[in-house]
């Protein structure tokens, strides 16, 4: 997956896919924009844009929208965007406590959503994701292009086989196929299922939509923080996975030798501190259960934010990132005043303690989602990416 900045050569028998695909990411990162921005922002000839736009019109993922707002002379550029009517997806979020699912529409827009307490048992888990997905798209699936899927764990380089999720106790399981075989019989349809880790969606949701990206960002982590800790990267405009799709477990990396038992079966993980499952965050008054945050304890909160911080300022001696983004299941509108006092008190700690002072300028934010989960839009986007990114320039 590559987050296309401008236009660039390939032979003459690719060039058109290319600038197709640069075009259409064009209008997912840029949302509404005119053919004359995208001539000049992604370095392409307005006669090329003006004939691939016209012709993915034609094909109905395009649709003009209003006329520029910018003060010219002369005729005003239409503004352009996706079609929102073009395609659906179903989207789903899952959850250590809650997993959540919504159909997106191919400008990205969250329709609606439904929610479960997330089943140990895949099974029992299949049976509330058909029931959510019946009351989600009562039409059925027929218009559907496919299923998104973020997992809180490792999943495996064909994107079907959850390899281990360990806070739900899942290993070696071939949840995409389950699931496109669940939706074949209870819906009568071939359905396409595309699973990733849950930090790697909400990465791809902030790299592609949020608010807090600047444009030469290239080098971004986002820090899922829950019932544990996942970390996304996109690394020199790309999201990095590793050769086994293992990379950003910095949730497992140990701060303490001998410390606290994790999960993964080994002592003194950062998640095992700093998550919002653990003692110290449980004490100063996060409850994941009831998704609230009330501070109980000023002297627990402090304790969390510093073993935030240890793991934080290790990504940033090792990763040297553009910007962090922090999300997670209790960071939201709500809570918003409690994790933008964090965040402050993280900042503090990183410009005293990364291992140099330009290191320590990294930007830290908070999650542009705060209405709904950002792995969940990343999961809408993942769905559609065969069609944003084409076959020429397709990186997964």
């Amino acid at each position: 997956m590559v987050f296309i900045r401008t236009g660039r050569g390939g032979r003459a028998s690719q060039q058109r896919e290319v600038n197709k695909t640069i075009i259409l990411n064009a209008f997912l990162r840029c949302r509404n924009i005119s053919r004359t921005e995208i001539a000049k922002r992604f370095n392409l000839s307005k006669s090329t844009v003006t004939r691939l736009v016209n012709n993915l019109i034609d094909e109905g993922m395009i649709i003009e929208i209003e006329p520029s707002s910018e003060k010219k002379i002369g005729r005003k550029a239409i503004v352009l965007g996706l079609n929102p009517e073009y395609r659906n997806a179903l989207a789903i979020k899952v959850g250590v406590t809650y997993t959540y699912l919504s159909k997106i529409d191919f400008a990205m827009n969250i329709k609606e959503i439904k929610s479960f307490l997330t089943p140990k048992n895949p099974q029992d888990f299949l049976d509330e994701l058909e029931k959510a997905t019946q009351m989600l798209f009562p039409e059925g699936l027929e218009k559907t292009h496919a299923v998104g899927i973020g997992i809180p764990g490792i999943v495996d380089n064909t994107f079907k086989n959850v390899v281990v999720a360990p806070n739900l106790n899942w290993k070696n399981l071939p949840l995409g196929d389950m699931i496109a075989e669940r939706m074949r019989r209870a819906f009568s349809v071939e359905i396409p299922v595309k699973m990733d880790n849950e930090a790697n969606m909400a990465v791809v949701a902030e790299g592609m939509l949020g608010t807090k990206i600047e444009y030469n960002d290239l080098n971004i982590v986002y820090v899922y923080v829950g019932e544990g800790i996942g970390t996304g990267l996109i690394l020199d405009g790309k999201l990095y996975r590793g050769r086994y799709n293992t990379a950003g477990e910095f949730g497992h990396m140990t701060i303490m030798k001998d410390g606290i038992k994790c999960k993964c079966g080994n002592l003194g993980c950062w998640e095992r501190y700093a998550s919002l499952g653990g003692d110290i965050a449980e004490k100063a008054g996060f409850d994941l259960e009831k998704e609230t945050v009330e501070i109980a304890d000023e002297k627990a909160l402090k304790k969390y934010v510093d073993e935030l911080t240890v793991g934080l300022i290790n990504i940033i001696n090792g990763l040297n990132p553009d910007v962090i983004i922090l999300g997670g299941p209790l960071i939201k509108k709500d809570t918003k005043d409690v994790w933008e006092f964090i965040r402050q008190e993280v900042k503090k700690i990183v410009e005293e303690k990364s291992i140099t002072s330009d290191a320590g300028k990294v930007r830290i934010e908070l999650t542009s989602f705060l209405d709904y989960p950002a792995e969940l839009v990343g999961a809408g986007i993942w769905a559609f990416w065969d069609i944003f990114e084409g076959p020429v320039l397709s990186t997964v």
